[in-house]
């Protein structure tokens, strides 16, 4: 009879089961937590403290159903928007989890924000005074040496140097040719004066030997 007893009990249990498990974290509901993720936008901006630029990364459209967690371990769970501040020249990674009961924890989705890197020579003498120096933009890839710096900015001043020399010679002749223009004028008239009636001369004598 005891027997029996435990049994009964250990059937009901079984029985129930089913109805005991939480529910499982299917297929289309993981496919509707990898459409909220993607829904998610990234979009961010900078301020100057100190001369340094510091930047704020802003995520959008977020929601309860998931949470996303950046390379560093900070935890975002918000619903709208919420915002960070990293450093320039961050290569973030931000990895989506579900925040679903059926599926806590479960991986969805990861997104990446680089962030531009801010050229620390921006603000050097040298660079004010060659702001069109291609190593001296605001922002640029910076894993250049002072000696490389130093060797691409002489090469650069040498290239000015020239143009500027070119232009200077190109002014010189054509001061020359006014010159000369505004102190031959009678002169000069009278030449080509003389260069009109010859061609007219040339193209009269063609037409009367077709004839």
């Amino acid at each position: 009879m005891k027997g029996k007893k435990v049994f009964y009990i250990v059937l009901t249990l079984i029985c129930m089961s089913p109805f005991m498990v939480k529910a499982d974290c299917d297929y289309q509901r993981l496919a509707e937590l990898s459409k909220l993720a993607s829904n998610v936008k990234f979009s961010y901006n900078y301020q100057f403290i100190d001369y340094y630029p510091q930047f704020t990364i802003t995520a959008t459209n977020l929601t309860n159903d998931i949470y996303m967690i950046d390379n560093y371990g900070t935890r975002f769970s918000a619903v709208g928007e919420v915002s960070s501040v990293y450093k320039d020249g961050n290569k973030l990674r931000f990895t989506f989890y579900s925040n679903d009961p059926s599926c806590l924890g479960r991986e969805i989705s990861t997104k990446y924000v680089n962030l531009p890197e801010f050229n620390p020579r921006y603000n050097s003498d040298e660079c004010k005074a060659y702001p069109n120096f291609s190593l001296c933009q605001m922002w640029t890839d910076t894993s250049f040496s002072n000696k490389q710096f130093e060797n691409e900015l002489a090469n650069y001043e040498e290239e000015l140097e020239e143009e500027d020399n070119v232009h200077k010679q190109e002014v010189s002749v054509w001061s020359v040719i006014l010159e000369f223009l505004s102190n031959n004028a009678f002169g000069f008239a009278i030449f080509g004066v003389i260069v009109l009636i010859l061609v007219g001369m040339l193209i009269y004598n063609r037409f009367k030997g077709r004839r």
